[in-house]
């Protein structure tokens, strides 16, 4: 991780638990308020994959599948931010497929730095995580403040994880 990553890493850390702070003491539009936050994040993350795309991947090997990642993200961050009206059963089913898949996806990292006999157990411990905020997603499906503090606690958990990163020292892998 580059300096400049480090910071930005840490910034978007300050800002994740600034706003879950914010977000604990507002429950009442929490949802409403939650819905945007993940439409625009979904924006911005859409954006920044088309940019890639039509930068860097288009003249790469698999570069197609960015430019999908990219339209299906657009679509899914223009539905999100349509529905903000009445958010309550489409935000749940968004923090669900959101931590499931990051945390598939964390615990698929760790097993594979396990392999590379590098640092695993916070990657893993990570997707653990995520997926039980998934699983209390589903449970507290019927309750809009615990849905919002279960949004609130995956932003400080992940806030967390970034500063862990950004703190860490990053590993290079040798060849011999």
């Amino acid at each position: 991780m580059t300096k400049l990553q480090r910071i930005a890493n840490f910034a978007l850390s300050l800002l994740m638990i600034v706003c879950g702070v914010l977000l604990l003491f507002e429950p009442q539009d929490g949802l409403v308020i939650v819905a945007a936050v993940l439409g625009i994040a979904f924006v911005i993350y859409g954006l920044r994959k088309l940019v890639y795309y039509l930068t860097m991947a288009r003249h790469m090997a698999g570069g197609l599948s960015i430019l999908f990642m990219a339209v299906i993200v657009l679509d899914i961050s223009v539905f999100a931010l349509a529905i903000i009206a009445d958010p309550r059963i489409s935000i749940v089913l968004y923090l669900v497929v959101y931590n499931l898949y990051t945390g598939v996806l964390a615990i698929a990292r760790g097993v594979e730095s396990k392999l590379f006999e590098s640092r695993w157990a916070l990657s893993v411990l990570h997707g653990l995580v995520n997926i039980a905020l998934a699983v209390l997603c589903v449970v507290f499906v019927g309750s809009d403040q615990i849905v919002v503090a279960i949004f609130c606690i995956g932003l400080f958990y992940n806030a967390v994880v970034r500063l862990v990163y950004v703190f860490k020292p990053t590993e290079i892998i040798y060849i011999q």
